[in-house]
């Protein structure tokens, strides 16, 4: 039997340049799954596809898309993943933004812990993550969050990883001057992040990419809200490079 006829397609989720990912039911159980299908017929696409599978089969973290089984034929390969219900973070970052702001600021520090904790395995396995943003940040049902989409992380000791890939305007400034990512480029990724979370904005926020790319280089950062505590805006600005 093919591995395709064990699923139900209920919904497509995605398309892009590197693949299609697919609402999938089981049949025998109907637990519901995520299913990521990318072309196999070129070698680059192969490659790519290929080491995403391999850095998550070694991921074992709590706080990272668990990859359930993976399977190809010659034209394409498929993985599946488990299915984070709420979508991305995006749509928290909306809702964040009706709290209070002492409740936001207490949900945005469990955010906090949870995608650190992510992070903090991924480097311990020497993977950099090299494209970090609220895209790739997924939502379970009881809101906790899982990083996702690994098909840009690298193993540090490659020296591919250093490739400049990934989203600009979550890029650290040393990345656009060294041309090189690294884990430290990864935290300065999730130090825009938290503050996006916590003002519905991004830390170097301007009126086109070009400019915004220019304040990061400058390090020109946008005033932190006022409500937030010291401890939570001496984080962000170490995470961003300030102190």
């Amino acid at each position: 039997m093919d591995h395709y006829e064990y699923y139900d397609i209920v919904d497509q989720l995605s398309g892009g340049a590197f693949g299609k990912t697919y609402l999938v039911k089981l049949k025998s159980n109907g637990v519901l799954y995520v299913m990521k299908k990318v072309d196999y017929l070129r070698q680059e696409d192969k490659t790519r596809a290929d080491a995403e599978v391999e850095q998550m089969r070694r991921l074992a973290s709590p706080f990272t898309v668990r990859l359930i089984c993976s399977f190809q034929d010659r034209i394409e390969l498929c993985m599946i993943m488990e299915y984070c219900e709420k979508g991305d973070l995006r749509k928290v970052i909306s809702d964040l933004q009706k709290l209070p702001e002492e409740e936001r600021l207490m949900r945005v520090w469990e955010l906090l812990a949870q995608i650190a904790f992510a992070l903090d395995h991924l480097h311990s396995l020497g993977i950099v993550h090299r494209d970090i943003k609220p895209e790739n940040i997924f939502v379970m049902a009881d809101g906790s969050v899982r990083l996702g989409d690994f098909g840009l992380a690298k193993d540090i000791q490659n020296a591919i990883y250093a490739t400049v890939v990934g989203t600009k305007v979550y890029q650290a400034v040393e990345v656009f001057i060294q041309k090189r990512m690294t884990q430290e480029s990864d935290v300065f990724a999730v130090g825009i992040v938290i503050f996006y979370c916590l003002s519905g904005k991004h830390p170097f926020d301007a009126e086109s990419v070009e400019e915004m790319i220019e304040k990061i280089k400058k390090g020109e950062i946008n005033e932190i809200p006022q409500f937030v505590s010291i401890e939570m805006k001496e984080l962000i600005l170490t995470m961003l490079n300030q102190v």
